[in-house]
């Protein structure tokens, strides 16, 4: 652990980021699958949170292993696609935490003027 990495805590703050934006994506689109999901945390985020395969997909997992989210397949020509909602617990999950980082951030800004 190198704390004086921008590397390390730019990997930090995307962890933590990961779960808000899934749920942003969901709750803004009411329903997404798994590569449009990165696509759209990629662009929600401007680019800060750069989720992969190996990454959104056990979160999307468990977000539905947990009730936040429910899935249904449908066909996209030859493959079939998991489709991602929330339900009514992932869009209370989603205000709650839109709550709580929009409390911190202001106390973020504030800490990080140098």
């Amino acid at each position: 652990m190198d704390l004086t990495s921008e590397g390390y805590w730019r990997k930090l703050i995307n962890q933590g980021l990961i779960k808000f934006f899934l749920l942003k994506v969901l709750y803004k689109d009411k329903e997404s699958y798994g590569y449009r999901v990165v696509k759209r945390v990629e662009e929600l985020s401007e680019g800060t949170c750069r989720p992969t395969e190996s990454t959104i997909y056990p979160a999307l997992e468990q977000l539905r292993a947990e009730g936040y989210a429910t899935t249904h397949e449908v066909s996209a020509g030859s493959r079939k696609r998991i489709i991602y909602a929330l339900t009514d617990k992932g869009r209370s999950a989603y205000r709650s935490a839109a709550k709580s980082y929009g409390e911190i951030i202001p106390l973020l800004r504030e800490a990080i003027l140098l």
